[in-house]
């Protein structure tokens, strides 16, 4: 029971707090991108991910990192192919 009240909990922060945070808004996101660009990953993807927004909590956008915008390019790699 308590771990359905720690849920409930949860979903009610998210609701009063969580926003969308573009990728570009979020620290080292540019760098990276300016990075991908530069070992050639096309522009259309890299532009694509620049229009992406990912819902957190004002505490959770500092430890997004660039694992997190790894997986993001690999899943819309995989979604294009």
């Amino acid at each position: 029971m308590n771990e359905d009240l720690d849920v409930a909990k949860r979903a009610l922060d998210l609701q009063a707090r969580a926003r969308d945070y573009a990728l570009v808004q979020l620290p080292g996101y540019r760098a990276w991108s300016k990075r991908k660009l530069l070992e050639g990953t096309s522009e259309a993807l890299i532009a694509h991910l620049d229009a992406t927004a990912m819902w957190l909590l004002p505490e959770e956008v500092s430890g997004v990192s660039e694992d997190d915008f790894e997986e993001l390019l690999t899943d819309l790699r995989d979604a294009v192919e």
